[in-house]
């Protein structure tokens, strides 16, 4: 099976629930916006996870063409970059995190965008 094929059927159906989530259960993504500002540990262990994520997609799929494929290489780019300031910088994320606690239209831009993008992805994964 083809790398881009592969990374669209996985990346679509996690921003697809992770979309669904964020409409869903927002006071419950708040709440753990909360938790995790004060967890520099586990800020630091779920950026070493991203960093490590984002390093394998950029290497197994750093493809800079004109198509939809690309996208699944800024994903891979973002995911590095996210890992990599939090781990380097955790007082960052929360900085972030504040954002997104004090702006609910943000998070709501956020899971539209999610659930698009996973559609989208989805689409590419298994139908076209």
């Amino acid at each position: 099976m083809d790398t881009s094929l592969l990374l669209a059927r996985v990346i679509g159906p996690y921003m697809l629930i992770a979309g669904i989530g964020l409409f869903i259960s927002r006071d419950k993504y708040l709440s753990l916006l909360d938790e995790l500002q004060g967890q520099t540990l586990l800020m630091m262990v779920m950026g070493a996870f991203t960093l490590i994520l984002g390093l394998l997609m950029v290497q197994f799929h750093n493809i800079w063409v004109m198509d939809w494929r690309v996208l699944i290489t800024l994903v891979g780019w973002s995911a590095l970059i996210k890992g990599a300031i939090a781990m380097a910088i955790p007082g960052a994320m929360n900085a972030i995190a504040d954002k997104y606690k004090n702006n609910t239209g943000l998070l709501n831009i956020q899971a539209a965008l999610a659930l698009l993008f996973g559609v989208f992805m989805s689409y590419m994964g298994y139908l076209a």
